[in-house]
């Protein structure tokens, strides 16, 4: 089960001003005309109800905004760069790479701004003054550092589904949501976390690998497991009665 994921995420660079002049048929010394940088992409955190783990962030872990562009002639701005949406399951904590949390998304469709575009160059318009009528001075775009970040999901629902593995767990998820989980006869057969909706009521339910002989020694996923009941207002714990 992914819960846990290291990332690197980089907003994106502010365009460059540009220095250039007006220069037309009848204008041969205008003055300085050159636009400003466009800003810089943000990198946005974005909460997608239908993604239960941080499976994506083990094969694919940097993610880079795009730039801003860069002034153009005719005092025009460059254009800003595309913002970068990355989608999070509900229940994802976000952590600086010293560990301190920074951000709890719970609630469907939260989202955040984890980290600002630059802002854009100035073009060299904005330099010109009463002594300096032809500045050639324009400014690049400003440069944003990258972010290591941590992330870990603590799965969010109403009532939590524990038992040991193939004890009914995921049949019991499927009778009372129609979640159309898979079920087999054998251990395991419950990966990931699964989750549905009680029909009517909206209430959430949770049904949570993990739960195995040994588990409080470190076994399966040990103590992990227990952070995604940690939200939970009410467990249900499955026993097969052909054990009994």
């Amino acid at each position: 089960m992914v819960d846990t994921a290291k990332i690197i995420v980089k907003a994106g660079k502010g365009g460059d001003g540009l220095a250039s002049f007006r220069r037309e048929k009848y204008v041969p010394k205008g003055g300085p005309w050159g636009g400003d940088g466009g800003k810089g992409g943000d990198i946005i955190f974005k909460v997608d109800p239908h993604l239960n783990t941080l499976i994506t962030f083990k094969t694919h872990k940097t993610y880079n905004a795009e730039g801003g562009k860069p002034g153009m002639k005719n005092l025009n701005t460059g254009r800003n760069g595309k913002d970068l949406i990355i989608k999070i399951p509900p229940g994802t904590i976000i952590k600086d790479n010293t560990g301190k949390q920074l951000y709890d998304l719970t609630k469907i469709n939260d989202e955040i701004i984890i980290s600002k575009g630059g802002r854009g160059g100035l073009g060299n318009w904005h330099f010109k003054s009463s002594i300096n009528q032809t500045p050639m001075v324009a400014t690049k775009g400003t440069i944003i550092d990258p972010l290591e970040l941590n992330l870990e999901l603590k799965l969010i629902a109403d009532v939590g589904i524990i038992g040991l593995p193939s004890s009914g767990k995921s049949t019991l998820l499927n009778a009372l949501t129609h979640a159309n989980v898979k079920t087999a006869d054998y251990i395991f057969t419950t990966l990931e976390p699964n989750l549905g909706v009680l029909q009517d009521h909206e209430i959430i339910i949770a049904d949570i690998p993990g739960l195995i002989e040994g588990a409080s020694d470190g076994k399966g996923l040990g103590h992990d497991f227990l952070k995604h009941i940690e939200r939970t207002k009410l467990l249900i714990h499955v026993i097969d009665g052909g054990d009994l």
